[in-house]
């Protein structure tokens, strides 16, 4: 038997917000050294190399939550309904 089967349903959710959180930090530090590596090489001024940054880590940001939400998908957590204004 597999250990995520004898495991009771709160700790697979532990594990998934842990994995989430990790993947989240992750990508989200790589994200932004690369976009202000790229800002440093391929740019002049501030205005400019801030902007590759943002750009890197809202990149790496996007990335990570749609992986977390996939991964969060599999839990068969019911969908809040869609908002209607």
């Amino acid at each position: 038997a597999s250990v995520m089967a004898t495991r009771p349903p709160e700790l697979s959710m532990d594990a998934k917000w842990e994995a989430a959180i990790d993947l989240t930090l992750r990508r989200l530090v790589y994200g932004s050294l690369a976009g202000g590596a790229a800002g440093l090489l391929l740019f002049r001024g501030a205005g400019s190399r801030s902007a590759t940054l943002a750009f890197g880590a809202g990149a790496a940001l996007g990335s990570a939550y749609t992986d977390c939400a996939r991964q969060f998908e599999s839990l068969g957590l019911p969908k809040l309904p869609p908002r209607v204004d």
